[in-house]
């Protein structure tokens, strides 16, 4: 079954939403770059532009997968991750800017220094913990229930409200789809660096609006095993049609994912990514994140 974008905008009106990001956020072309490769023409979405803490497709998650918190009156926000974790700055960030407490269980790892995002998420006034890799997800536990037991009601922004970080990108798709008929371009693929939500979000809104042709290219950003995270993306599928009552049915074999450019290890800069950020930078000013 297809719907109309009126049809999926209902669906999307019907759920607590926070007003967190700046929207929508710019489609630009790139064109020097274009030119460098010799073609084909790129168009970039500018979600490094959703403005809260510096910006990044999770400001666009988060409002409506920490509206989910709000709803059920939650009155810290916890996250745990790499030292330098994007998540953690903005969940940091959110919670200042709801009023919130921020809890954050850090890894001590190789990049454990009071710079960059640690820095930040410092200065956001979080309450960081810093544990060695092999202890990090039982002191998690452990201070989810710690919380609990001194009374709090907690919301872990990587687990609790998961399908909602995928819906928020169904809202993203209709967005970028806007802007791009408006500009009268119907792309060849769209290519998104990638974990699960964005990717998958704007798969599901493109396909219950019928674009069935339309490539999506999730380039991957760790080595993982291909048919599994295919299955874990089917499975978050049918959460978010359940949620947002749509009608589709979306198989491992609808995705595609790419592999190919995966280094050593996560956030670790390979001499083809730091060419590839140099490229970017020198011909279209576009700064991009190795991780």
């Amino acid at each position: 079954m297809t719907y109309s974008e009126l049809q999926l905008r209902e669906r999307l009106d019907r759920l607590p939403r926070l007003r967190l990001a700046a929207l929508p956020t710019p489609l630009e072309p790139l064109d020097r770059l274009s030119a460098e490769l010799g073609g084909p023409r790129i168009l970039v979405k500018r979600e490094d532009l959703t403005g809260l803490a510096l910006g990044g497709n999770k400001i666009r998650e988060f409002e409506y997968s920490v509206a989910q918190a709000v709803e059920q009156e939650c009155d810290v926000l916890v996250h745990g991750a790499a030292s330098q974790s994007n998540q953690s700055r903005v969940t940091a960030a959110v919670a200042a800017r709801l009023g919130l407490r921020c809890v954050i269980v850090g890894r001590a790892d190789a990049h454990a220094r009071l710079e960059g995002n640690l820095l930040l998420t410092h200065l956001f006034g979080a309450e960081i913990h810093l544990h060695p890799a092999a202890e990090q997800n039982a002191a998690l536990e452990m201070t989810l229930n710690r919380l609990r037991s001194e009374g709090h009601q907690p919301f872990n922004t990587s687990s609790d409200g998961y399908p909602f970080r995928s819906i928020a990108y169904v809202d993203g798709f209709l967005e970028m789809w806007d802007q791009l008929q408006r500009r009268g371009a119907t792309p060849a693929a769209v290519y998104v660096a990638t974990g699960i939500h964005t990717y998958l979000g704007m798969v599901v809104a493109a396909r219950a609006l019928g674009l069935g042709d339309l490539r999506f290219v999730a380039v991957d950003i760790a080595t993982r095993e291909a048919i599994e995270a295919k299955q874990a993306m089917a499975g978050l599928a049918r959460e978010i049609c359940h949620v947002l009552d749509i009608d589709l049915c979306l198989e491992p074999h609808d995705f595609e994912i790419c592999s190919d450019f995966v280094g050593p290890g996560y956030g670790i800069v390979t001499d083809a990514g730091r060419q590839a950020i140099e490229l970017t930078a020198r011909r279209d000013g576009l700064i991009l994140d190795p991780s």
